[in-house]
């Protein structure tokens, strides 16, 4: 089974000083192999270091992504046209239902139903109108 992380989890393992034990111990349950990133979660974690001002938290955070570049190192899914179909699809189901999910989860969401990946985010409730299959680390209990 290939594990697709959303930001917030991948955000904990390698920025927080003391990330959520759950998490920790969920992922370290997960075969490296199978944890994919999106380039969208590369480009929100770039957004959000540019968005902070130049201090040293700035830099640990882009050394911190250096560090995710390279231990993702071709596990780094690209949207593609089958990727790029499922947004639209995913983007008319949300609107026919008169509901939305931000574009880059939305992305995020597309990418693991185009793969038939599992989607690991704490924002389950938030992604479920998206039906990616979902795993919350947050709650693993091992």
């Amino acid at each position: 089974m290939i594990h697709l992380l959303d930001t917030n989890v991948v955000a904990e393992l390698t920025t927080r000083p003391r990330p959520a034990p759950a998490v920790v111990a969920w992922a370290l349950s997960v075969p490296s192999p199978s944890l994919q990133l999106s380039v969208i979660t590369i480009a929100e974690i770039e957004a959000g270091i540019e968005r902070m001002p130049a201090s040293e938290r700035r830099t640990a955070f882009g050394l911190a992504l250096m560090n995710i570049r390279s231990q993702y190192r071709g596990r780094i899914a690209s949207v593609g046209e089958r990727e790029a179909l499922a947004y639209l699809a995913l983007h008319r189901k949300l609107k026919s239902a008169g509901t939305s999910i931000d574009p880059p989860d939305a992305l995020i969401a597309a990418t693991a139903l185009a793969n038939d990946w599992t989607l690991v985010s704490r924002n389950t409730k938030h992604l479920a109108r998206s039906g990616a299959r979902l795993l919350n680390p947050w709650d693993y209990r091992g």
